[in-house]
């Protein structure tokens, strides 16, 4: 019987359960095995909402019409810089406020018209101006997107080197704008800037005599850039 003992003794020391640290071990393992097969998450990328944006804008005109005014072969070509400036939320879009300055504003028109500022002769004629629309309003949507739809409206005076749309006319007129948009980011600092509708009204509102009136209907190409916060 002591044989017996002393024979199965070293068989059943070897029959130890398994120790805790190699079952953490297993767990820890799996663990990190699991971590390095799941995908990293990528995080969408915000775009900046600036409190202002400058914007350098080029007008094309598509063609003039009868909508307020009434001249006929009347077009004006225009490079201005815009201000846009945050105000609040109107209508589920961002409102800002809006000036233009267009220091370059060609207009071509006949070159002899009578009092309406209809063409006598098929000749045209350039005449430089300027134009400054201090009130304005944008909505603009989808504000800290890649891309962002947008309409505005403008009021302001314009000014040219002669008599405008007809010789009994004047000088200084009034400028209408309307417009429809999309901004798209570049980058954090730069939107490249369409607007496809452009609404540009000229008129004296009938500060002389005559007032022909310019309706045309244009496209605007440009680019924005977004000023930090911490400026105006």
């Amino acid at each position: 019987m002591m044989i017996a003992l002393l024979t199965s003794a070293p068989m059943a020391a070897a029959q130890e359960p398994d120790s805790p640290g190699s079952s953490v071990a297993a767990v820890d393992s799996s663990t990190a095995a699991s971590a390095v097969s799941r995908p990293a998450v990528k995080k969408k990328h915000v775009w900046p909402a600036p409190k202002g944006e400058i914007a350098v804008m080029g007008m094309i005109p598509d063609g003039d019409y009868r909508l307020f005014g009434a001249t006929v072969r009347c077009h004006a070509w225009t490079v201005g810089v815009e201000y846009d400036r945050r105000v609040g939320h109107v209508l589920w879009a961002r409102f800002d406020w809006v000036a233009e300055v267009i220091p370059l504003l060609i207009l071509s028109q006949p070159k002899v018209a009578n009092f309406w500022g209809g063409g006598m002769t098929p000749e045209q004629e350039l005449v430089p101006g300027v134009s400054v629309t201090p009130i304005g309003m944008r909505f603009l949507y989808r504000d800290g997107k890649k891309i962002r739809p947008f309409f505005m409206g403008k009021l302001g005076a314009a000014a040219f080197t002669q008599k405008a749309l007809s010789p009994n006319a004047t000088y200084a007129n009034f400028n209408i704008q309307a417009s429809f948009g999309v901004q798209y980011a570049l980058n954090d600092r730069y939107d490249l800037r369409v607007e496809p509708f452009q609404f540009f009204h000229i008129s004296n509102g009938y500060l002389a005599p005559s007032n022909p009136g310019m309706d045309q209907i244009g496209w605007k190409l440009g680019f924005t850039y977004h000023l930090k916060n911490g400026r105006w």
